[in-house]
């Protein structure tokens, strides 16, 4: 499941160049045959049956190419709804599918039709069973970024994907087990994993809520969620994201799950949150771009590294003349005071001190001497997690302390800090 989800998000990242390069090559769909309204295949097959299918690919690309065909097993995604390990043979319900072609060549507007087979084995248990025919072209992209010597080699993997539903008869069972509750997130949102397995053999779509308590048993929030498609026999740890951040320490979960037409399951796990879950929950927190001349070893990088310094210095200078300087003012309001009270211990006192002169009123304070400084600043911000507080909007916060300029102040994350020292 992780190797599925890290491909999900992979494919988004290359959206943009995918598109871009489809358009001018080879793409491929799929149509099933003899199913307009439903979109894909649904059988009742008995244990040792089989069934004939078919399926229509079509090349809606502006070039020829090769369409590469073969079956995927279903399962549960990480946010439930049906998902296709396409990366792995099939080892369980895509094994029942055989197709009579798996690669052939076609012409841009050209269309194909490819029966295939599906075949339930003797031993298959009842239950509503999932694979995926899938269609794929690939291709690569080389990209070279401005100013690098190197030409970075993307690989395009363009999928579609029909699913073949297959119902063997018998008894429904509608089950789930729930596991232990984890804690984790990014990007500063905080969210309770909570392990959920289906135990039985049809299809589901389960609602459920989360009761948080803390320590002494005073309740934190409750969740509601709603899952999509869940397949049987099928395992995910669900993400619920929490509205009011938690603190660490120690905490224990009311989950209770609902099914349709089947009965309701409860647990009380309970889980802990720690420093460093909070860090890893918030590590976005980190400076929005590299400090210049701190890697490297390039000529440019030294100049840069250079620059950066004596912008250091001339900041500590600017902030030690401006003490030294209000030093003196002070001294020099103090001086005539001490001439007037002060007597040697051999002195007689002969009548009472006169009255302290009031107090001058203290000047304006003078503009920060590094406000210049910190409105020209690109802002490297340092975070200290270890002193987060946290509000009462549920929100921690963070000191973040700018390496170049010396600004410090409580802020969500980079962006919240940066929009506070524009501000």
């Amino acid at each position: 499941m992780r190797r599925l989800a890290a491909v999900v998000v992979l494919a988004g990242l290359v959206v943009v160049p995918a598109a871009q390069a489809a358009a001018k090559g080879a793409v491929f769909g799929l149509r099933a045959v003899g199913n307009p309204k439903l979109g894909y295949f649904v059988y009742s097959l008995a244990p040792g049956s089989t069934k004939q299918g078919a399926v229509i690919v079509s090349n809606v690309g502006t070039a020829a190419g090769t369409a590469k065909l073969f079956t995927a097993d279903g399962t549960t995604g990480p946010t439930s709804g049906t998902v296709y390990k396409t990366d792995t043979p099939p080892t369980q319900t895509g094994s029942w599918v055989s197709l009579s072609k798996t690669s052939f060549a076609l012409a841009p507007g050209a269309h194909r039709k490819v029966p295939f087979t599906v075949h339930v084995p003797r031993g298959a248990k009842p239950g509503q069973w999932v694979a995926g025919i899938v269609a794929e072209t690939s291709q690569r992209v080389a990209e070279q970024k401005p100013g690098q010597k190197a030409r970075v080699q993307i690989k395009i993997r363009d999928l579609t994907i029909v699913a073949v539903q297959v119902n063997v008869p018998g008894p429904k069972r509608i089950g789930f087990t729930i596991g232990n509750v984890t804690t984790g997130g990014s990007g500063g949102f905080q969210k309770v994993f909570v392990h959920l397995l289906s135990t039985g053999n049809v299809l589901t779509k389960p609602r459920g809520t989360i009761t948080i308590y803390d320590k002494s048993g005073a309740v934190v929030e409750t969740l509601p969620f709603t899952l999509d498609t869940f397949l049987p026999q099928t395992a995910i740890d669900y993400p619920v994201l929490l509205k009011k951040a938690l603190r660490p320490g120690d905490y224990s979960a009311l989950v209770r799950l609902t099914v349709p037409g089947g009965p309701a399951v409860t647990a009380r796990p309970r889980f802990s949150v720690t420093n460093t879950d909070v860090k890893q929950v918030f590590s976005s927190a980190q400076p929005t771009q590299t400090v210049p001349g701190i890697a490297g070893g390039s000529s440019s990088t030294g100049i840069a590294r250079w620059i950066y310094f004596v912008a250091a210095a001339v900041v500590a200078a600017l902030l030690l003349g401006a003490a030294a300087l209000l030093a003196r003012r002070r001294r020099g309001r103090r001086e005539p005071e001490q001439e007037t009270t002060l007597q040697h211990p051999a002195d007689e006192i002969t009548a009472p001190p006169p009255p302290a002169p009031a107090p001058e009123p203290e000047p304006e304070p003078e503009p920060r001497p590094e406000a210049q400084q910190v409105a020209n600043c690109d802002h490297h911000w340092e975070v200290a997690y270890d002193r987060g507080r946290l509000g009462d909007d549920g929100v921690w916060r963070f000191p973040h302390h700018c390496r170049s300029c010396g600004l410090e102040l409580l802020a969500r994350d980079v962006a919240d800090a940066s929009e506070q020292a524009r501000g």
